[in-house]
């Protein structure tokens, strides 16, 4: 499935390189992950991201194992609410972007997990949150690294959610609804990153993905990631893609 939730051609992790002899957009020159060298990028002034004020309210959202990663969309029993009252606009980007959906890649370890690389670094985890622009069909991308907190109490209790309801989502079309706070999952108001034009990490890897990777890292436990690596699957991560002529930016000094 592609991020959108709409690709349902079979395709797996097992050989991520073969992927472009069933969709051809894999062999692109502006794939994604790639590894992001700080000392390469280009400072940019953005300015700052202004998000719905609803996307700190509690929502009700579905989780459903989709084979590949459990995929996190706003749930049907809302009552009086919808996507379009999940917005985020500003940051570099021209118009409205609304919210889709979200979910988490991560590894059989906590060497790797992240679908992108900082200077040559690996998270454990790395989180997507999926925007889309309903005029003009653009989409964009938030991602987060995940680090490994020896502390449950410095745990994001969002992301702790998210783990927890492993044990439920086991088989493929698994769902169970869970509340969220989508301001506390992404925190990007004010925070340091990087920007890029890429593709969508999973088949079909449509290109034209406006990237936002934060600096900031979330902290989650190693027993949550443990939840994910054996309820759902080992691990869910693109191999690193080649930069070719792309110019990453940045928003903040050295």
């Amino acid at each position: 499935m592609s991020c959108l939730d709409e690709f349902k051609e079979d395709w797996s992790y097992d050989d991520p390189s073969n992927w472009h002899e069933r969709f051809p957009s894999a062999r692109g020159n502006f794939q994604s992950p790639i590894n992001i060298k700080l000392s390469q990028s280009v400072i940019q002034n953005y300015p700052p991201f202004t998000l719905s004020p609803k996307c700190k309210n509690r929502y009700l959202y579905t989780l459903k194992n989709d084979d590949h990663k459990l995929t996190v969309t706003l749930a049907k029993e809302n009552k009086n609410k919808n996507q379009g009252d999940l917005w985020v606009r500003g940051g570099g980007l021209t118009g409205t972007f609304h919210f889709v959906n979200f979910h988490l890649h991560w590894g059989g370890h906590d060497t790797h997990g992240s679908e992108h690389e900082l200077s040559g670094c690996r998270f454990p985890a790395e989180a997507h949150f999926i925007f889309k622009n309903l005029e003009n069909q653009e989409m964009t991308i938030f991602a987060f690294f995940l680090n490994i907190s020896g502390r449950f109490d410095d745990e994001n209790t969002e992301w702790k959610k998210y783990a927890d309801a492993t044990s439920l989502l086991k088989n493929n079309g698994d769902k169970y609804n869970c509340i969220f706070y989508l301001s506390t999952l992404m925190p990007i108001e004010g925070n340091k990153f990087f920007r890029y034009i890429g593709s969508l990490t999973t088949p079909p890897c449509t290109e034209g993905i406006i990237w936002t990777i934060f600096y900031n890292v979330i902290p989650i436990t190693e027993h949550s990631l443990n939840l994910l690596r054996n309820n759902v699957m080992r691990e869910s991560c693109r191999p690193i893609q080649s930069i070719n002529d792309r110019i990453i930016y940045r928003n903040f000094d050295r």
